[in-house]
């Protein structure tokens, strides 16, 4: 086994723009509080995804009515079909507005005879859920009936495989197959329909498959009359026991109630209101035992309880700010800025990354998840997390590495990601895996300085080597066979013929694309820079000659126009007008790609992709256009990694000017919510830059996701330029133009910094 040097081990940060400054006190008074942050109220007719719930366990999905949850999950139980609807004489009231706050959903429905309001919010770390509901402006004299459906579907599968898509109770017993059943319940919540002729989309061989026919679900009577299920009532509490495993769902009621009805699995609650404005309060936990449920039901203090909720996210929300907290390893670095617009998108990240926090897991004391609540209840995704990688590095360095010695170990050719309850890997192999796990090393050694890492042994190998082999895998893939008569240009990866693999619902994205191998030549430079720092400058110098035999190759496949083609293994080479190449071009190869070259790219990019307040993954004039509309990686809308990933090209290719405005035209979709899985372009105008923009479910999308708290980091690592290399300054400035603004609390080799970016140049002090 080789040896760092000792001075390189003991390296220290180096260039002219460090210096030592001042005893920095705490920032938080600059951080917007959840308040300030918290999205506004929409319209229903402007929403397609609900708002969910978590507490750093469990999550929900909130749905159309008032009280009703689905997709509940909390590894290793999990809810059927929903928890029950609220009634206001027979009629189900619908949601009209809807708002999410990191602690709460809230709902309201505005009716001819009456306004009513719900708040829902989970207890912290605990497995119970509150509800509070208001019924006001009543616009009729007599007493108003009032009703409430609680159902407590839920069971546990701890010997179940957790996939992306995780196991549910069902009326069959249960199920991990993915079909339209709960969404069309969902759709249809309190109308009684249970039935239409419709397009289903089902997972079949792991892939979104759409047919049409005659769908059917079961009603909220079907529901409540599983004979898998039984109910009691214990002094007040309605208890509903599922009778194969024992778990207990329990629902107490804070408000007093006319009668209670029982079913085998939950109960309905009936009230008689005659104010004008009434308030109904009730809890539902879950466990294994029913003194367990009884305990957690029995021991709430309503009112105390709701506000705790509330105090415990904004003093987490304020804690990962600040050096030396309890949550993170690291803070997450502190904006100062007079950039209202571009304060509030580079706050939203860490408000993803707290939103997805989950402690509860038994893999790791804390993860981020990648999605949720639909998908992913338990799942963190290497694409998307390595999409902030960067910034994850400083914000908890002691965690991504533990992260990284459990990733190293999960075959990225197979798996696309972990599954943090079961500790396995999970899904297909992405394309994506093998840069996406590298470029997670490549920033944990460059920013932690922890070089010792690169000879820790994990599964058999050192980390370098295990990085060489990341970088080098292209040569497992290429189709290239010598002697053969074929192009050159056949050597570069070969990513096969399974588009499912690379972009999914683009067709046309296969064999030898542009991205990866942009991401390979990357891949094997930085791998150079380590080999170099432990010695061996003979692997260094050889890995950096294949690189750029590699560039000459890759740019070959240039379309022109400013896209690129696919190269297929018959010769055939397919133009895809699609964001991934501008992007991996751009971030990887901009010293590479000659200026006219960089021209038409920009314009391209322009042209066909960023629309005003977001942007195309695929060109509209792409050939494959029409058979890809998914809302993350066709052309009405985009995954939410892709407009950093695309403004971190822009400050790479020399235009970091432009990554601003960019930035400054996605704030108000950060009024919705937080950070998605996608958001799509909608409406009347969808087809030109001013369409709408809202959180995409179409597609099976979740409602929140980790890629785009990489917008935090365009902020860090484009706008103040750091990203620090294997052996140089950690500060990459730009030329005639800067941010103004300073980030304070940045960790780097183990010290906080302070970044002030103001007349062309960022000055990085170190904090004492």
């Amino acid at each position: 086994m080789r040896h760092l040097p000792m001075m390189l081990l003991l390296l220290a940060v180096c260039g002219c723009s460090v210096r030592t400054g001042e005893t920095v006190q705490s920032k938080g008074s600059l951080v917007p509080s959840l308040d300030e942050l918290s999205p506004v109220w929409v319209s229903v007719d402007t929403v397609d995804m609900e708002p969910s719930l978590r507490n750093f366990r469990s999550q929900a999905l909130t749905n159309k009515d008032m009280t009703s949850l689905s997709w509940l999950a909390d590894a290793p139980y999990s809810g059927g079909y929903h928890t029950g609807t609220l009634r206001v004489g027979e009629e189900t009231p619908v949601v009209t507005h809807f708002r999410w706050q990191p602690w709460q959903a809230l709902r309201k429905s505005v009716q001819e005879d009456y306004t009513i309001s719900s708040a829902t919010r989970m207890v912290v770390d605990e497995p119970v859920i509150l509800w509070d509901i208001t019924l006001d402006e009543i616009r009729q004299s007599a007493p108003v009936s009032v009703a409430i459906d609680h159902i407590g579907f839920m069971n546990k599968f701890p010997d179940r495989e957790w996939q992306w898509w995780y196991p549910y109770p069902t009326l069959d017993s249960m199920t991990t197959k993915r079909d339209d059943i709960i969404e069309n319940i969902r759709d249809h919540i309190g109308t009684g329909i249970t039935s239409a002729e419709t397009e289903v989309v089902e997972l079949i061989n792991g892939k979104p498959t759409a047919t049409t026919k005659r769908a059917e679900w079961p009603s909220d009577l079907d529901i409540l009359a599983d004979d898998s299920y039984r109910t009691e009532i214990n002094d007040g509490i309605i208890l509903v026991t599922e009778n194969t495993t024992g778990v207990v769902t329990g629902f107490r009621l804070f408000s007093a109630t006319d009668s209670i009805k029982t079913y085998r699995a939950g109960a309905t609650s009936y009230f008689s209101l005659k104010d004008n404005s009434s308030r109904l309060q009730y809890a539902m936990a879950w466990g294994s035992s029913r003194s367990d449920v009884l305990d957690k039901l029995g021991s709430i203090e309503f009112e105390s309880a709701w506000e705790e909720i509330e105090t415990e996210w904004k003093n987490r929300w304020e804690a990962i700010f600040e050096p030396g907290n309890a949550i993170i390893s690291g803070t997450f670095p502190v904006l100062e800025t007079d950039d209202k617009k571009a304060e509030r998108v580079y706050y939203t990240g860490p408000l993803t990354m707290l939103y997805l926090m989950n402690t509860n897991l038994p893999e790791h004391d804390k993860v981020f998840l990648t999605g949720g609540p639909r998908w992913g209840a338990s799942i963190t995704f290497f694409w998307d997390i390595t999409e902030w990688s960067t910034l994850w590095a400083t914000v908890d360095p002691e965690m991504m590495k533990q992260h990284l010695r459990s990733w190293v170990q999960i075959d990225p050719s197979s798996y696309y990601g972990k599954d943090n309850f079961g500790g396995q890997g999970v899904g297909n192999g992405y394309s994506a895996n093998y840069w996406a796990l590298f470029q997670m090393l490549r920033s944990y050694l460059t920013i932690s300085g922890d070089n010792a890492f690169l000879e820790e042994v994990v599964d058999g190998k050192t980390v370098l080597e295990h990085m060489d082999h990341y970088a080098t895998n292209w040569k497992r893939i290429s189709i290239y066979e010598e002697n053969s008569g074929m192009s050159e240009t056949f050597r570069l990866a070969d990513f096969g013929d399974d588009e499912w693999n690379l972009l999914e619902c683009v067709p046309t994205y296969k064999h030898i694309v542009p991205s990866f191998n942009a991401g390979y030549i990357w891949m094997m430079r930085e791998t150079a820079g380590f080999h170099r720092l432990s010695g061996d400058e003979s692997r260094a110098a050889e890995l950096e000659s294949e690189a750029e035999d590699m560039v000459g190759l890759l740019l070959d496949l240039y379309a022109g126009d400013g896209v690129w083609y696919s190269l297929y293994p018959d010769g055939s080479r397919i133009e895809v007008r699609h964001c991934l190449d501008f992007m991996f071009m751009g971030r990887y190869l901009p010293d590479d790609i000659p200026e006219s070259i960089k021209k038409e790219m920009m314009e391209f990019v322009y042209r066909e992709l960023i629309t005003d307040h977001w942007m195309r993954a695929q060109s509209m004039d792409d050939i494959a256009a029409a058979d890809s509309d998914r809302p993350d990686h066709g052309p009405l809308g985009a995954f939410d990694g892709w407009p950093a990933g695309t403004m971190d090209a822009l400050a790479q290719l020399g235009y970091p000017e432009k990554a601003l405005d960019f930035y400054h035209k996605i704030e108000p979709v950060t009024h919705e919510g937080i950070w998605a899985q996608a958001h799509e372009i909608w409406g009347e105008n969808k087809w030109k830059p001013s369409g709408k923009v809202r959180i995409a479910k179409r597609g099976w999308h979740n409602r929140e996701s980790s890629a785009g708290i990489a917008m935090s980091q365009v902020m860090l690592k484009n706008f103040f330029g750091f990203y620090p290399e294997v052996e140089g300054d950690p500060i990459r400035q730009h030329e005639n133009w800067s941010f103004d603004g300073t980030l304070y609390h940045v960790k780097y080799k183990g010290d906080y910094y302070t970044l002030r970016s103001s007349g062309n140049e960022v000055i990085m002090e170190k904090e004492n």
